[in-house]
């Protein structure tokens, strides 16, 4: 019987959904490059006992496609989670995860410009109405502020960080089934450490931050660094060979119901009617570009 990807999925988001939370709480004591890093290292020290030895023996076939590993580790593991800690410094945990609502729009776009699959003009509108519901959120209701550039750039940094994770996404599935999605995490976090390691360092002595550690800011790191890192990112992989981005990047609307709950219920953060109809738009969009894609599938099977 095929094992069904939605049991994956809904951990996974339910897990980065409490990552906005936990991030938004942890880069007020570390600073967020620091904080990927180590949450990285955590992960690394996890996964190199457990899967280093099955790891090696599969170095060539790692090296022989060096390119996309390289492409993976910056944008899944460094880029994304380093860019949504620099962005919570400035806007909030559920405006953060809402605005991650639209992926499932960036990895419609991708996957038709990279892979070259068919994008049926009847899904634009659709696109659209994401694409509105995303600068609603960013703009707080406020629509000419995105003309007047009066813009928090902390939902700058979420947009780059959701492009980094829509790559991600697609890259996975053109790299899905060649190699075991254990050991291959564990290698993209290596590669990744390697060029947050020399970041964070300098952001360190350029901020000199001074950490103050207690079980609360350890707890934060060990569930970043092992829920968020490892337990998250292998039931998406997962699924994402299972079934495919396009129909796991839906499942990605529910990290912000998840983050919504967490933050209500442990930071007291509040929802403003500008998320409501913002984040409406943006899941509304998503319903009417997917419907209008699977239409198209019906098109070509007709014929």
């Amino acid at each position: 019987m095929k094992r069904s990807p939605y049991l994956l999925l809904i951990l996974a988001t339910c897990i980065w959904g409490g990552n906005f939370v936990a991030g938004k709480s942890l880069v007020l004591h570390i600073p967020p490059v620091t904080l990927a890093t180590v949450r990285w290292g955590i992960a690394f020290l996890c996964l190199l006992p457990l899967y280093g030895k099955a790891a090696w023996k599969l170095k060539h076939e790692y090296l022989a496609n060096w390119k996309m590993v390289i492409f993976l580790s910056l944008t899944g593991v460094a880029g994304f989670n380093s860019l949504t800690y620099v962005a919570v410094q400035y806007t909030g945990s559920i405006n953060a995860s809402l605005m991650n609502s639209a992926t499932p729009i960036f990895v419609i776009l991708i996957t038709w410009a990279v892979m070259k699959e068919r994008l049926a003009w009847w899904a634009l509108p659709g696109i659209g109405v994401s694409i509105l519901g995303v600068c609603w959120i960013i703009s707080q209701g406020d629509l000419p502020a995105l003309l007047r550039l009066s813009v928090n750039r902390g939902d700058m940094f979420m947009l780059i960080a959701i492009l980094c994770w829509a790559l991600y996404s697609v890259g996975m599935k053109k790299m899905a089934g060649r190699f075991p999605a254990s050991p291959f995490l564990l290698v993209q976090v290596t590669v990744a450490l390697v060029v947050l390691i020399p970041s964070s360092s300098i952001e360190w002595i350029i901020q000199a931050p001074d950490v103050s550690w207690s079980p609360a800011l350890v707890s934060g790191l060990l569930y970043v660094g092992i829920f968020a890192s490892i337990v998250a990112f292998l039931s998406w992989n997962k699924a994402i060979e299972l079934a495919g981005p396009q129909r796991c990047a839906g499942f990605l609307n529910f990290i912000p119901l998840f983050s919504a709950i967490f933050a209500t219920t442990f930071t007291g953060e509040s929802l403003q009617f500008y998320h409501l109809l913002g984040a409406f738009s943006i899941v509304l969009g998503v319903y009417l570009t997917n419907r209008a894609m699977k239409k198209q599938v019906r098109l070509i099977l007709s014929k």
